[in-house]
């Protein structure tokens, strides 16, 4: 259930973050901030159960094909997946 809260939680954010107001559609900033959040949720997943950490990576493998369905961009998915590592 946790997992469902973070991709509803995930995609919020993701909607927020693409308002044109606050980024000015500008790619690194939202792709930063995006990346930042799953990699959150990811240590977060891992730390509450580090003996199975695979529903952690499917979780995340899920909602980074959900991000790229909506965007649709290879650039955005690659700065998001760079960013996650870092968070």
């Amino acid at each position: 259930m946790d997992h469902v809260v973070a991709i509803g939680v995930g995609l919020a954010v993701h909607a927020a973050i693409d308002i044109d107001i606050w980024t000015d559609n500008d790619l690194r900033l939202t792709s930063t901030l995006v990346g930042l959040w799953e990699g959150f949720v990811l240590s977060h997943f891992l730390h509450k159960n580090p003996r199975n950490p695979t529903d952690a990576y499917l979780a995340l493998a899920t909602r980074f094909a959900i991000d790229f369905l909506l965007v649709n961009s290879l650039v955005r998915f690659a700065l998001t997946g760079a960013w996650a590592l870092v968070g």
